[in-house]
C-alpha cells in the first residue's frame, strides 16, 4: 500500500479520542479575535505569527503557563466559550472524530469572575449543538487540576456535583504533575466516585512511575493519561499489562514536553505495544503541538511505528477505552 494513501486511509476512518483539552483546540484565529475583541495585552503577542512563535514550549512548566495565561487569560465572558466550541466541530469534522471524551479546565475563569454554571449550560449546549447538526459525540471531563492545589480540587468538584448537565460525565487531574503527588486528592477521586462521575488522571507524564502507583491506587482510576515513566518500572508494566489498563498516549505532546522523550523514534510506544500494553493513540492539544489525531496516526506510520494493520488495531483500542457503553462500542466497530 503506498503511503501517499495513507492520509486518505486514515481521514475516511471513523474514530475516537480520549485524551483531549478543549482549550488546546483554540484556534489562531480565535485567541487573535479575542485579543482584539477585548483588547488585550498579551506580552509578545502582537501578530498571529507571535502566537505561532508563542506555541513552541519547551516543557511542560512552560506548556502550562502557555495554556492559563496566553490562551485562558483570552477568554473574558461566557459566550467566549462559543469560539472554542466551533473549534472542537471544526476539529471533529476534520478528524472524522464521532466520539470524543474532553477536558475543560475550569479554575482560571472561576478565578477571573466567571459562573461555574453558566460555563457548563454553554459546554453542554454545544455538545448538544454538534450532536444534533453533525451527530459527533462530545463528553466533558472537569480537570479539577494539581496547579492549584487539592483545596480548590475540591472546590471544583463541589461546584461540578452542584451544576449536573448531561455531557458533563467526570473529572480529571490534569495541571502541573510536579507540584503533588495523586494521593493529595485522594477524598475528591473519592467523593466524586460515589457520587457516580468517572475519574481520570494524568499521571506519568513528566514525574517518575510512582506518580502512576499513586494514580492507581489512590484515585481509582480506570486509565492513565500518558503513562509514558511506566517505562522505567517493570513490575508497573505488567501490573498495566495484566489490568489492561489503557494508557492515553499523546505522542507529540510527549516530544514537545521532552521529559522521556524527543522524538517518535525514541518514544515507549512501540515498546509497550510489543510487551502487550493496552494503547491508544491521542493529540491532547493539537493547535498548540501543530498536531491532530490524523497526524498522529499518519507520524507514526510513516515513522515506521507502527503498520497500516497495526494502526487499525489501535483505533479499535481507542474505540474500546471510551466511557461508552459495551452495546455502543460493538455496533460503532461493526460500522468501521
Amino acid at each position: 500500500m503506498l503511503r501517499n494513501n495513507y492520509r486518505k486511509i486514515l481521514g475516511e476512518i471513523p474514530k475516537t479520542e480520549i485524551h483531549l483539552h478543549i482549550e488546546g483546540m483554540a484556534s489562531v484565529n480565535t485567541i487573535w479575535s479575542l485579543k482584539e475583541k477585548h483588547n488585550l495585552s498579551l506580552p509578545g503577542i502582537n501578530s498571529k505569527e507571535d502566537i505561532y512563535n508563542r506555541f513552541k514550549v519547551k516543557d511542560l512548566d512552560e506548556f502550562i503557563d502557555l495554556f492559563l495565561n496566553v490562551i485562558q487569560n483570552c477568554f473574558r465572558e461566557e459566550h467566549d466559550l462559543d469560539f472554542l466550541i466551533d473549534d472542537t466541530r471544526d476539529y471533529l469534522e476534520r478528524n472524522n472524530i464521532f466520539y470524543a471524551e474532553v477536558f475543560f479546565a475550569p479554575s482560571k475563569f472561576v478565578m477571573n469572575g466567571f459562573s461555574f454554571g453558566d460555563m457548563m449550560t454553554h459546554l453542554d449546549n454545544g455538545a448538544k449543538m454538534i450532536k444534533k447538526k453533525d451527530n459527533r459525540e462530545l463528553k466533558f471531563f472537569i480537570d479539577v487540576s494539581r496547579s492549584f492545589g487539592p483545596e480548590n480540587a475540591m472546590k471544583n468538584l463541589l461546584l461540578t456535583l452542584d451544576n449536573p448537565r448531561p455531557s458533563i460525565i467526570g473529572i480529571g487531574l490534569g495541571g502541573a504533575e510536579s507540584k503533588g503527588p495523586a494521593e493529595d486528592y485522594k477524598e475528591v477521586f473519592k467523593i466524586a466516585r460515589e457520587n457516580g462521575l468517572k475519574v481520570l488522571a494524568h499521571a506519568g507524564e513528566v514525574v517518575g512511575p510512582q506518580s502512576i502507583w499513586s494514580a492507581l491506587n489512590d484515585l481509582k482510576v480506570p486509565r492513565i493519561g500518558h503513562g509514558i515513566s511506566a517505562i522505567e518500572d517493570k513490575n508497573l508494566e505488567e501490573y498495566l499489562r495484566k489490568q489492561q489498563i489503557p494508557l492515553e498516549i499523546c505522542p507529540m505532546s510527549n516530544i514537545f514536553t521532552r521529559k522521556y522523550v524527543t522524538s517518535y523514534e525514541n518514544h515507549p510506544i512501540r515498546h509497550f505495544y510489543d510487551k502487550g500494553l493496552y494503547v491508544t493513540v491521542n493529540s491532547d492539544d493539537p493547535t498548540i503541538f501543530g498536531t491532530e489525531l490524523n497526524d498522529e496516526y499518519y507520524n507514526l506510520l510513516t515513522h515506521d511505528i507502527f503498520s497500516i494493520e497495526e494502526i487499525f488495531g489501535l483505533i479499535k483500542n481507542n474505540l474500546y477505552a471510551t466511557f461508552m457503553d459495551k452495546k455502543s462500542k460493538d455496533k460503532h466497530w461493526k460500522k468501521i
